[in-house]
C-alpha cells in the first residue's frame, strides 16, 4: 500500500484531478481494495501529509486542489458504497445523520464516515460542513434519526460543536451523539466536555454503533 500512496502522492503534486481518480478507480477494479482501505490507507495519508513550503498563500492553495479532488474521488466512489452495501445481508435499521458543527467547513472525515456508515447497514444522511443548530433541527422535526455523527477537524470548533450537542439533547433527548474527527484526536481527554455518547478514533469504530454507547465510552 505504500507503494500505491507515494503514486497518489506523485499525481497530487501535479494537481491533476482527472488522473489521480483514473488512479483509484483503478485500484478499485484490479485490485479489489475496499473502500475503508483507500479512504484509510490512501486519501487520509494524503491529506495529511503536505509540509508547509513557507509560502503561506502558496500552501494554502495546494491544501484547496488537494482537498478538492479528494472531495471528487470520494464522490465517484459511491457506486463502490452500494456494491460494498449490497454484500450486507441485514440492514441495520436506524437512521444515522452526518455532519460538521458551525463554522467547520472541513467535511471530508465526515464524507468518509457517512460512506462506512452506509456500507455497515446504517441509513446514512449526509448533512455536510458548517451545519447551523436552527437547520438541523429542522431536519431533526420531519425525519426519524437515531444517531447523529459529527466530525470535527479544527479543535477551535470546540465550542459550536458542545453548543450543537446541547441544542440536539433538548430538542431530542433519545438521539444518540457520536463524535470522532482529528480535533478529537488532539483534545484527548479534554473532549469529553462534549458530552457525546461515544466517542469513535477511526473508521473501524463506525461498524456497530450499538454496542456499548455510553459517555463514559472510548472506543
Amino acid at each position: 500500500m505504500n507503494r500505491y500512496l507515494n503514486d497518489l502522492l506523485r499525481i497530487l503534486e501535479t494537481e491533476d484531478r482527472l488522473d489521480a481518480l483514473r488512479f483509484i478507480l483503478d485500484l478499485m477494479d484490479r485490485d479489489n481494495l475496499s473502500v475503508q482501505e483507500i479512504h484509510e490507507e490512501l486519501l487520509t495519508p494524503a491529506l495529511n501529509s503536505m509540509v508547509p513550503s513557507g509560502d503561506i498563500n502558496m500552501d494554502i492553495w495546494k491544501e484547496h486542489v488537494r482537498t478538492s479532488i479528494i472531495k471528487s474521488v470520494i464522490e465517484n466512489l459511491l457506486p463502490y458504497v452500494a456494491r460494498e452495501r449490497a454484500a450486507v445481508s441485514t440492514p441495520k435499521g436506524k437512521t444515522v445523520a452526518v455532519l460538521c458543527p458551525p463554522e467547520e467547513y472541513h467535511d471530508v472525515g465526515a464524507r468518509m464516515a457517512a460512506d462506512i456508515l452506509t456500507i455497515h447497514g446504517y441509513e446514512t444522511i449526509f448533512v455536510g460542513g458548517n451545519t447551523p443548530l436552527r437547520v438541523f433541527e429542522a431536519g431533526l422535526a420531519t425525519l426519524p434519526i437515531d444517531y447523529v455523527a459529527i466530525s470535527i477537524s479544527n479543535p477551535y470548533h470546540l465550542v459550536s460543536a458542545r453548543n450543537i450537542i446541547e441544542g440536539i439533547r433538548s430538542k431530542s433527548p433519545s438521539v444518540r451523539i457520536i463524535v470522532g474527527g482529528n480535533a478529537i484526536e488532539k483534545l484527548g481527554e479534554r473532549a469529553e466536555v462534549l458530552k457525546a455518547d461515544r466517542f469513535v478514533h477511526s473508521l473501524n469504530d463506525l461498524k456497530d454503533l450499538e454496542g456499548g454507547v455510553s459517555h463514559e465510552s472510548r472506543v
